[in-house]
């Protein structure tokens, strides 16, 4: 697998955490993990762009919210995304993402149930922003560009073509800030 890419967009005066995105390539498909925003709540799952470079069409797998172990639920580029039968997840791949994952929220997402969500409420409070359920962690605020309403973090090298294609299917209600990239 390649090394793991990220996106975060956040609403400091609105919605709090919109996008919290991981993505992986692995030979010709891309992995990764995604929480944000659907109407009032918040939407996870992990997912497999199987054939994402090449010439062939993509299918977009999904798992139900973190039920990694459980397999592909959903296939978002079918005209019936619910699959009848799961789609097993490679075990290699299941431990990588689920790695990943953790490495990720714990780097960069604060949750309601976090044992020091006391101080990032504070740390939050101090800035003048409210703590939502799902949060970036407020040490990591600064790595976001704060030059729009939207706050973005990108990694260097991620994929906004990815992003792209995610955005078309997915369940979350995040849309790309990229006019270039603008679906």
């Amino acid at each position: 697998m390649s090394t793991p890419q990220s996106l975060i967009a956040y609403a400091p005066f609105g919605a709090g955490l919109m996008c919290g995105l991981l993505t992986i390539e692995r030979g010709s498909d891309v992995y990764g993990w995604w929480i944000g925003a659907r109407d009032a709540e918040f939407h996870t799952a992990y997912f497999r762009l199987a054939e994402f470079f090449t010439s062939k069409p993509t299918r977009f797998y999904a798992t139900e919210g973190m039920d990694l172990y459980g397999g592909w639920k959903y296939q978002y580029t079918a005209r019936e995304p619910a699959l009848d039968k799961p789609v097993p997840v490679d075990d290699a791949a299941a431990h990588e993402l689920d790695r990943m994952q953790g490495v990720f929220a714990a780097e960069w997402l604060v949750f309601e149930d976090d044992a020091h969500i006391a101080a990032e409420r504070e740390a939050y409070g101090k800035m003048g922003l409210i703590l939502g359920h799902v949060a970036v962690r407020s040490k990591r605020l600064g790595k976001l560009d704060e030059s729009q309403p939207l706050w973005l973090y990108r990694s260097h090298d991620f994929d906004l073509h990815v992003l792209d294609f995610l955005q078309r299917y997915w369940p979350l209600d995040f849309r790309s800030p990229y006019p270039e990239h603008a679906v």
